[in-house]
């Protein structure tokens, strides 16, 4: 477990800042779980953050205020501008990104910001797929999680969400069996606990249910059809 010194303002608020974009609703059990520290550890950072007027509390839900939504956002960008930074033109390995983008981007200063932005050609996401904010780019909404698919279907890797890249080694398979975004991925089998097997680009891999959580695919087109297709041949027989 972390410390509660080990996480300042800015982790706290990125961390509800990245649950609300992934939809779920903020709890401290949920952010506790994402930064990995204890209930009482969140506990007591949610009412400093209170204090600041950063995050409001109702009916449990934790949720940020205006300004603790742009000093979020800010905070949130840096992090995914480095990461691309780090891996684009740094040439860091993809799955060490994560963690050193938390150590390098509290050295960022707007005019850094603006040289490394340049410098990239203006990236929408990070190479994780989730968008830098202020660069026009949205979440897809067209995304879900590739537990959702079935034995058969063939999808595109969107995004993996923030959770899974705290998990060093996960990314690193993830690298090394080519489940990056943009990859085309088949479903090859799935298990009863849930673990499915996949045609990858570099070959097969084989996912539990918490990774298959993570991974945020969509049906490719061709597929996507074939089935509406079906549905409509099913409804005139």
């Amino acid at each position: 477990m972390s410390t509660p010194e080990s996480h300042g303002v800015d982790d706290y608020l990125e961390a509800v800042y990245e649950l609300q974009e992934e939809g779920e609703r903020v709890v401290q059990a949920r952010i506790a779980r994402r930064l990995g520290v204890t209930r009482a550890s969140v506990s007591e950072q949610v009412g400093r953050l209170q204090k600041m007027r950063l995050v409001d509390v109702r009916a449990r839900e934790i949720t940020l205020t205006a300004h603790g939504f742009a000093v979020a956002e800010d905070a949130v960008r840096k992090h995914r501008m480095a990461e691309r930074f780090l891996t684009d033109v740094l040439k860091m390995p993809w799955h060490l990104a994560h963690q050193e983008a938390n150590r390098f981007q509290s050295g960022i200063t707007a005019e850094i910001e603006t040289r490394m932005l340049e410098m990239l050609g203006g990236p929408a996401t990070c190479p994780h797929g989730n968008p830098i904010p202020g660069t026009g780019a949205t979440v897809d909404r067209d995304a879900r999680p590739l537990r959702e698919f079935a034995v058969g279907e063939t999808v595109t890797l969107v995004r993996l969400l923030e959770d899974v890249e705290l998990d060093t080694d996960a990314m690193r398979y993830f690298e090394e069996h080519g489940l990056v975004p943009g990859a085309r991925l088949e479903i090859r089998d799935t298990a009863p606990d849930g673990t499915m097997e996949l045609a990858t680009p570099r070959g097969k891999a084989t996912l539990g249910a918490r990774l298959t959580d993570n991974l945020w695919v969509r049906a490719r087109p061709a597929a996507a059809a074939g089935k509406r297709s079906l549905r409509k041949t099913a409804g005139r027989a």
